[in-house]
């Protein structure tokens, strides 16, 4: 027993980011909220044996949150068409994608091969996951499934890829010290380190807004993608851009820099004197920082995303009403085109993307090169 307590044991002190009624209850997590509901259903059985009754777990229909948790589309390829298949084995689907996923995720953690892992998870993000039903002779027809942008596999996705690219450009940057395009590869890797980063931290937050419970996860995942940032920024190979001449602010500016366009800091230090900020002004600080993160990500997204296929394809990692409504209008990914509701759009290929980058990474690098 602790002394401290007296006679009435541990004591355990909750903080709400929101107002809590006389009499309504506070419950705990005790698995990933980010998983959907029948896995979390599962996971709490398996381990806990009790069925959760919680006001997410017991929304019917599911809740947002919980349907583009799980969210697959599928379409019908044949030599002629490409057709939306709404009538396809969601559960089959779900299963072929979860082992992809994650033998392309053991790929990295396990066998310590991060580029493998990198372009499968690519693949499988831009691409989506085959699944030949029938072969004849003179034709052949399957069935290929897409991940959902903020499917929970997609999210994982996310996580291990900001992890992988990570790890590529450290070890390219430690076996190189001149400048050349060894150093423009591990910039390149970093930058979209920084992105997946950023669009985890960006698509958690869009669920959070919906699910308060998230925060914990969401407040995570904005802080790996600002050291990201940050790490990104500091750099030695972004030093020497900026030692050439080249268009981007001074790195070693940016621990000191102040948005003109929000107040948050002035109020931080203003609550620090005084407390934590009050609950009344939790949506307000919120809404704030939302604002400035994604007046911030309009400027540098198209540069975090450059050369990284499925990267180009999301127009924004903060706001993802481009997505439309969920299973209406979702741009469906095969190769270097993409079919939609209008017809098909030609789109640059990843290796195009890649050549096209070092182009422009090289001129600038040297101001007096002459174009092929």
């Amino acid at each position: 027993m602790n002394a401290e307590c007296g006679s009435y044991g541990p004591r355990v002190i909750v903080r709400s980011i929101k107002r809590i009624k006389k009499g309504e209850e506070v419950t705990v997590t005790y698995t990933d909220l980010l998983q959907p509901k029948a896995m979390r259903q599962s996971e709490l059985w398996s381990r806990y044996w009790f069925i959760c009754s919680c006001t997410r777990c017991s929304a019917s229909p599911l809740t947002y949150v919980d349907q583009v948790l799980e969210e697959i589309s599928a379409a019908n390829f044949n030599s002629s068409s490409l057709s939306s298949d709404i009538n396809f084995d969601r559960d089959k689907a779900t299963h072929r994608l979860t082992d992809y996923i994650d033998d392309a995720i053991d790929d990295y953690l396990s066998i310590g091969d991060p580029e493998s892992s990198s372009v499968r998870l690519e693949r499988v993000l831009t691409q989506g996951l085959s699944d030949k039903q029938s072969e004849c002779k003179e034709e052949t027809s399957h069935q290929t499934y897409w991940l959902h942008p903020l499917h929970h596999l997609s999210l994982n996705a996310y996580t291990t890829l900001a992890s992988a690219y990570k790890i590529r450009a450290t070890d390219l940057s430690a076996l190189y010290s001149k400048m050349d395009d060894h150093l423009l590869n591990a910039l390149d890797l970093s930058r979209t380190s920084a992105a997946y980063s950023l669009l985890l931290a960006g698509a958690t937050h869009h669920l959070f807004r919906s699910e308060s419970s998230l925060i914990v996860s969401a407040a995570n995942f904005w802080s790996s993608a600002g050291e990201s940032l940050l790490t990104l920024a500091r750099s030695s190979v972004w030093s020497q851009f900026v030692q050439r001449d080249l268009p981007v602010s001074n790195p070693s500016s940016t621990g000191k820099y102040i948005c003109p366009n929000c107040s948050l800091v002035d109020k931080f230090e203003t609550d620090s004197c005084h407390g934590e900020v009050r609950h009344a002004d939790f949506d307000y600080v919120s809404n704030e920082f939302i604002d400035c993160v994604t007046n911030f990500t309009q400027n540098v997204w198209n540069f975090l995303g450059l050369g990284c296929q499925y990267l180009r394809v999301v127009k924004n990692p903060i706001d993802f009403s481009w997505l439309g409504t969920i299973g209406q209008d979702i741009v469906r990914y095969s190769g270097t085109q993409v079919a939609s509701k209008c017809g098909a759009e030609r789109r640059i290929s990843g290796s195009e993307a890649e050549g096209y980058n070092n182009q422009i990474l090289k001129k600038a690098l040297n101001p007096c090169h002459e174009p092929d």
